[in-house]
């Protein structure tokens, strides 16, 4: 296991290291303190990235590269290899020692009513309908209360969003973290996987809509996180004064959809839910539909589209190949793929202007959104249910790559058909 990612360089590592000498002050008692000459948190944020080794949240890295650099342990002249020591003792310490029971509190907004009971995702469980008669929801809900009525942020619970949070389920889930800030990193990436599948069970059909509102435009996606969310300790009691929230400008129209209409959306998500827990690429399809939540359910329009194409960049391809063949990629999906192909493009030369800045003067940002969901949704769905059970995200890109038309195909397989008896004629020839 490498200590430094590899996109760093061996003198950038020493560059960065070099400058945490020059800020660091081991004082009379023992304790550690940085000088603020320069700006020593950019180059902690620095190592932070650099850093290559395995751990379970990017809070947690950002909790052992400040551990190291804190440590009394770690000698005004320190190497590189002292650096590392300490580094991988905190890493063993917060993995099986410095780890507490947390709560972490998620408002859904238009949660579905078969959305009910407890997940676990891996070692994270999730109540998505606790009790409100026990003592540790009162004690949750009594310490949210008083935190929206500080005066301290009046100016973030305006009377809207304490409205639309009255109208929101609360969600308690259950983890053992080393922080708050990590407890809420892994709770947020198990209900994101969730509820990106509800979603995207949701989403089929969708097509374009137009929301002119005071507030803003609304997010693609219906099921949404309020913008309250907190940690609290074993016993229900706050973590610490701040909390944390999604961009928020309302959520949309309660659904109010019919039994039916519920009991198919129900299983369109038990088959997604399914699909990733049995899926060759497991980790994959988790982080796939985490993003895809965090995509469509953000109200900036712009930053939706901007997110979706990411997603499509990462589970259309590897990092190297070109956006053409991944479009036509995503495209041969669909057995008339030039109109799926033709948005494709578009998506790509909208992209590339906003990314190198170029002016956008009409304002169809919802309707780049929409279009970015209608481009990205049935292919995801088709990367999380394997259906023909491919080994791989290669073999199944591989597999979309081949020609649509059956006389290309033929022609293709034929040419593979007269390679392989030269190469068992060859093998006979050399005695293989």
């Amino acid at each position: 296991m490498k200590f430094w990612s590899d996109k760093f360089s061996n003198e950038e590592i020493q560059f960065a290291l070099n400058k945490i000498k020059q800020f660091r002050r081991i004082q009379s008692d023992g304790k550690v303190a940085l000088t603020m000459n320069e700006d020593p948190d950019s180059w902690i944020a620095f190592l932070v990235s650099a850093t290559g080794f395995n751990v379970r949240t990017d809070a947690l890295r950002k909790q052992i590269v400040q551990g190291v650099i804190f440590s009394p342990e770690l000698k005004k002249n320190f190497s590189e290899n002292d650096f590392k020591e300490i580094a991988y003792k905190l890493k063993i310490k917060y993995k099986n020692i410095d780890t507490k029971v947390y709560k972490v509190v998620f408002p859904i907004w238009n949660k579905p009513e078969f959305l009910r009971g407890t997940r676990k995702i891996d070692d994270v469980t999730i109540n998505f309908s606790p009790s409100n008669r026990t003592r540790i929801f009162k004690k949750i809900t009594q310490e949210r209360n008083r935190q929206r009525l500080s005066q301290e942020f009046q100016y973030f619970f305006t009377k809207e969003r304490l409205n639309d949070l009255n109208q929101c389920f609360v969600c308690i889930v259950h983890v053992k973290a080393n922080s708050p800030a990590d407890a809420n990193e892994r709770a947020s990436e198990a209900i994101y996987e969730i509820l990106g599948l509800i979603n995207l069970a949701k989403d089929a059909g969708k097509h374009s809509r137009s929301s002119s509102r005071v507030r803003g435009k609304l997010p693609v996606s219906e099921v949404l996180l309020g913008p309250h969310t907190t940690t609290h300790f074993k016993d229900g009691k706050l973590t610490h004064v701040g909390f944390w929230h999604e961009n928020w400008v309302g959520g949309p129209i309660r659904s109010s959809s019919k039994a039916n209409m519920q009991s198919a959306w129900a299983m369109r998500y038990n088959q997604l839910a399914k699909g990733v827990s049995q899926s060759v690429w497991r980790s994959q399809c988790k982080t796939s539909a985490a993003r895809y939540f965090k995509a469509f359910s953000n109200p900036d329009l712009e930053e939706s589209f901007l997110d979706g194409w990411r997603l499509f960049e990462n589970v259309t391809g590897s990092q190297f190949e070109k956006f053409k063949d991944q479009i036509n990629r995503a495209s041969n999906i669909f057995e008339d793929n030039i109109e799926h192909r033709i948005i494709g493009k578009h998506l790509a030369l909208r992209r590339n202007l906003i990314a190198h800045g170029h002016p956008i003067k009409t304002n169809d940002e919802e309707v780049l959104a929409f279009q970015m969901l209608r481009f990205i949704r049935p292919f995801l769905e088709f990367f999380i249910l394997n259906r023909f059970s491919f080994q791989s995200p290669e073999d199944f890109w591989e597999f979309l790559d081949l020609p649509s038309s059956k006389i290309d195909r033929d022609q293709e397989r034929d040419e593979l058909n007269r390679r392989l008896s030269l190469f068992e004629k060859a093998a006979h020839f050399h005695r293989d």
